[in-house]
């Protein structure tokens, strides 16, 4: 089955991010290239979303609102989508369950939702 892990950052996470020593945020991403690494047979495919950022957003109106910065509306933001395949949703939590930025107790969030077997836009 192939499912979405989408990552989500705090605004916590972001500020911490920003006050860490230059070592600090290599340490932080070792953690991830680790991680990447120990599940490289799972993951299929995926992007880290551009940070900061200015993005836009329509509706069912078909009006374009244009935000600036991640946290205008929400309590976290969307930071990246990681693909992964796994025999079923536990096994794909599991993995998701080890993603480094939990690690940092600022917020952070994980989802993982199957994706629809007929959905491959290929």
């Amino acid at each position: 089955m192939d499912f979405a892990m989408l990552t989500y950052v705090s605004p916590q996470g972001a500020e911490a991010w920003e006050t860490m020593t230059e070592e600090a945020q290599a340490a932080f991403i070792g953690r991830h290239e680790d991680w990447f690494a120990r599940n490289r047979d799972s993951i299929t495919g995926g992007h880290e979303l551009a940070w900061p950022r200015r993005w836009g957003r329509i509706a069912d109106d078909r009006q374009l609102t244009i935000h600036d910065g991640p946290f205008a509306e929400t309590k976290e933001a969307l930071g990246g989508v990681i693909l992964l395949r796994a025999d079923t949703l536990e096994a794909a939590l599991e993995i998701a369950r080890g993603w480094p930025t939990l690690d940092q107790n600022n917020g952070a969030v994980v989802d993982v939702i199957p994706l629809r077997a007929d959905s491959d836009a290929r």
